[in-house]
């Protein structure tokens, strides 16, 4: 029976060459929305050439939209005080809100440039950019980032390489000793090495699994047993993977987006900016709302919060979805009114 997943996946696809699964995922999702797209402009008489040039302005405007939401939503005393750091983009920080904002200035140029309605161009690039929100969330599973708070649900997952552990060396001796990890006779000396290398505060799990390998006290076929009995002690916690369920929710919408689109288009019907919008906007900032309730905080600051930071700044992009709804019933409403 399934009581949690061990999760242990390096986040390089080759170790030491820096190449990094979220990168190759992120690339895939762009390159099969960039796909989509085209398909959907060369229907409504724009060009290919169009397409290439919303898909490279929105790639620039989401990048800097992603720093800047994390820079000034999540740490803005951090680099307001030192402003030179908002580019060091290795350390880490993307905000989805801030790519969101950033999203929305890439529409509002290219409407400009190809005389179409603001909120269309939206709608279409709303279609496809779910394709893209899926493989992110799939490469911060990689990362073993952005995960939820503890549970006990089956389908938990035990993110090793984030695992941060509180121990002494004999509580983690007798772990060892009873998980079967450990000789009676070599207790004592393990203890001993153990007082040593552990420190009086919290060590990461990857660290303390590496010493023990080095030095003999564990094979490489017993680190998930490990793993099992610092469970079983409450030294790790399983959490919700919440990149997953983000990465379904980012699919089903763009599944019914997609779906919606091609029937309309297959049978010649109008295809409504209002719905497509409206499902945008709840499905993906609704959940994102309730999935807040179950994440770990990012900030410090958070802690003191009703509602964290990702789901205040979910609420303005759930009204729009509201509003959407009514402006999509409103044009429902006259579309069936008999002309005068």
């Amino acid at each position: 029976m399934l009581n949690y997943i061990i999760w242990n996946v390096n986040p390089e696809i080759i170790s030491g060459f820096h190449v990094r699964w979220y990168g190759l995922f992120f690339a895939i999702g762009f390159f099969l929305s960039y796909w989509c797209l085209r398909k959907i402009f060369v229907r409504e008489q724009l060009t290919t050439n169009d397409a290439d040039n919303l898909t490279f302005t929105t790639f620039f405007f989401l990048l800097i939209g992603l720093r800047l939401g994390h820079c000034l939503f999540y740490e803005p005393s951090v680099y307001l005080a030192d402003p030179i750091r908002i580019l060091y983009v290795w350390e880490g920080g993307l905000a989805s809100h801030g790519g969101a904002i950033g999203l929305a200035l890439a529409f509002w140029w290219f409407s400009r440039k190809v005389g179409r309605p603001f909120l269309w161009v939206m709608s279409r690039a709303a279609v496809v950019i779910p394709i893209t929100a899926f493989f992110v969330r799939m490469g911060n599973l990689m990362n073993s980032e952005i995960y939820g708070i503890a549970t006990s649900l089956p389908w938990g997952f035990v993110f090793v390489r984030d695992a941060v552990i509180q121990t002494n060396a004999s509580e983690l001796t007798n772990i060892m000793a009873q998980a079967g990890l450990v000789a009676t006779d070599s207790t004592q000396a393990l203890q001993a090495f153990l007082s040593n290398c552990l420190p009086d505060t919290a060590v990461s799990f990857e660290s303390l699994r590496d010493i023990l390998l080095k030095y003999n006290f564990l094979e490489q076929n017993q680190v998930n047993t490990l793993i099992d009995a610092c469970v079983q002690a409450n030294l790790l916690t399983t959490n919700h993977p919440t990149q997953i369920y983000e990465a379904l929710t980012y699919l089903t919408t763009g599944g019914i987006l997609i779906a919606y689109y091609q029937l309309r288009a297959k049978h010649n019907k109008p295809i409504s900016t209002y719905v497509i919008l409206a499902i945008t906007f709840l499905m993906i900032f609704a959940t994102r709302f309730c999935f807040e309730f179950i994440k770990n905080k990012q900030v410090d600051f958070e802690e003191d919060m009703s509602l964290d930071m990702g789901q205040w700044l979910s609420v303005p992009f759930i009204l729009c979805g509201i509003f959407f709804v009514v402006m999509a019933i409103r044009e429902k409403r006259k579309a069936n009114q008999p002309e005068q």
